[in-house]
C-alpha cells in the first residue's frame, strides 16, 4: 500500500450539523440520542474519499476566533484599598514587597563616592578629640613628674627640720561638762622654709586609756617662729577619772597627775614657688602638772614629733 492518506471533504459538515441541531431545539422526540443519530444520517450528504499526498497537505486554516488579536487589557485600577494582583509565579520565584515609602532612590556617583571616603576615613572631630586627651594624659604625667623630682630635691637641698612642740598652760574645766583647755607652742627651726600645718586631731589619753579629744586648727607659720595656740578637748565621758577627780577636790595637797597628749597634724613645706608634699606630724607629749585644781602648772614634759 502507497504512502496515501485519505481525506475527505468537510465543507458541508458544519452546516448540516446547524441544522440538526435546530431541529432537534424544535422538536422533542422520545429519545434524544435517537433523534440526534437519525437527523445526522438524513442530512449529512455522502462524503467522497481521495487520496492526496502527505508532502502536498497544507496545515489547516485557524478559526476565525484564534486569528483574532486578543483584547488589550483592562487599565490598572487606582484604587487604594484594592488588593494588589500577583503575576502568575513559578515556585522557584520570591516575590518581596516593600512599603512605598521605604524605597530610596539610588544616589549619583559623585554622592556614592563622598559617602565611601568617609565611611573608609575616621571623623575629623573624632582625632582631633583623641589628640587632645593624649596632650592632655602627657602634661598630667608631666606635672607629676616635675612634682615628684621637685619634692625630692627640696628635701635633698635643703633638709628642712621637724616643727617643735610644747606645752605652755594646762587647764581643766569641770561644768557645765568637762573639758580640758591646753595651750601649745609650734617652734619652726627652719630658716628659709615656711610651714603651713593643714589641720588634724589630739586625743588626751590616761594611763592608756582615752579621757578627751578635739581638733588642731589649720594655720600658717613662717620660718623661725614660734606660735602658740589654744585648742579645747572634750571629755568622752560624763564622769571624771578617778585620779583627775582627786586632784580636782583634793585641798590639802597636791595631787600630781600625768597626761598623754597625742597630735595628729597634716602639714606642708614651702619656699617661695617651691612646695613639698603632703606630710604627716605624730607628735606625742608626756606632761605632768601639779594639781587640777584651779591653779595648774606644768610640772614636767617631753614631746617628741616624727614626720610621715
Amino acid at each position: 500500500m502507497s504512502p496515501h492518506s485519505l481525506t475527505f471533504s468537510t465543507k458541508a459538515l458544519p452546516l448540516s450539523l446547524s441544522i440538526a441541531n435546530y431541529l432537534l431545539s424544535c422538536i422533542v422526540p422520545t429519545s434524544i440520542s435517537h433523534a440526534k443519530y437519525a437527523l445526522s444520517s438524513f442530512l449529512i450528504p455522502p462524503i467522497n474519499f481521495k487520496t492526496t499526498p502527505l508532502s502536498t497537505l497544507s496545515p489547516p486554516a485557524a478559526p476565525m476566533e484564534e486569528r483574532a488579536s486578543p483584547p488589550p487589557p483592562p487599565p490598572p485600577s487606582h484604587d487604594s484599598n484594592a488588593k494588589p494582583q500577583l503575576p502568575n509565579i513559578s515556585s522557584s520565584t520570591y516575590v518581596v514587597q516593600v512599603p512605598k515609602d521605604q524605597i530610596y532612590r539610588v544616589p549619583p556617583p559623585e554622592n556614592a563616592r563622598i559617602a565611601e571616603q568617609h565611611r573608609s576615613s575616621p571623623p575629623k572631630e573624632k582625632n582631633r578629640m583623641c589628640c587632645w586627651c593624649f596632650v592632655f594624659i602627657f602634661f598630667i604625667a608631666v606635672v607629676i613628674l616635675i612634682g615628684v623630682v621637685l619634692g625630692s630635691l627640696f628635701f635633698i637641698v635643703l633638709t628642712p627640720e621637724d616643727p617643735k612642740f610644747s606645752i605652755q598652760r594646762f587647764h581643766l574645766q569641770t561644768k557645765p561638762h568637762s573639758q580640758y583647755k591646753i595651750t601649745l607652742q609650734a617652734q619652726n627651726p627652719n630658716s628659709n622654709v615656711d610651714i603651713l600645718y593643714k589641720g588634724g586631731d589630739i586625743s588626751l589619753s590616761l594611763k592608756r586609756q582615752k579621757i578627751a579629744s578635739g581638733a588642731y586648727p589649720t594655720f600658717s607659720q613662717s620660718n623661725q617662729n614660734s606660735t602658740k595656740f589654744e585648742v579645747t578637748l572634750k571629755g568622752s565621758t560624763t564622769k571624771l577619772p578617778k585620779e583627775v577627780e582627786e586632784s580636782v577636790t583634793n585641798d590639802k595637797r597636791k595631787v600630781h597627775v600625768t597626761f598623754t597628749l597625742l597630735i595628729h597634724v597634716q602639714a606642708q613645706m614651702k619656699m617661695g614657688l617651691l612646695h613639698s608634699g603632703s606630710m604627716k606630724y605624730d607628735v606625742s607629749c608626756q606632761v605632768t602638772v601639779d594639781t587640777l585644781a584651779k591653779t595648774t602648772r606644768v610640772v614636767s614634759q617631753q614631746c617628741q614629733t616624727k614626720r610621715h
